[in-house]
């Protein structure tokens, strides 16, 4: 009996395709990684949120502080990097931002600063 499949070759394993599966133990990635571990730095222009209740740094776009700081109560920012960091603002103080913490989600005293 014969179906309109028998044109098909059937599907036999091959010695070459076999051999071909060869995987390599330290793999591509070997080749391509750092040793050194990578440091979180925030690049130019992003802000980061440290939390006074938690005591943890978050570092975030424009945006997505934009969306963090949304109900928010802002007095004062700190602009700058490193020792050359000053606090802009209303009242200054060093934790002059009351919002949600992106770390905890809980609303805290942080302390937001622009990344110049």
């Amino acid at each position: 009996m014969t179906t309109k499949f028998d044109r098909l070759a059937p599907r036999t394993p091959t010695a070459d395709l076999a051999g071909s599966a060869h995987h390599d133990t330290e793999g591509k990635r070997a080749l391509f990684s750092s040793t050194a571990p990578e440091v979180d730095v925030p690049s130019v222009g992003s802000i980061t949120v440290e939390c006074s209740r938690c005591h943890e740094v978050t570092a975030l776009s424009p945006m997505a502080a934009a969306r963090t700081a949304l109900p928010s109560l802002v007095l004062s920012i700190g602009v700058g990097r490193g020792d050359r960091e000053s606090t802009v603002g209303i009242v200054r103080r060093r934790n002059g931002a009351f919002l949600r913490c992106p770390a905890c989600g809980r609303g805290s005293w942080t302390r937001l600063t622009v990344r110049l």
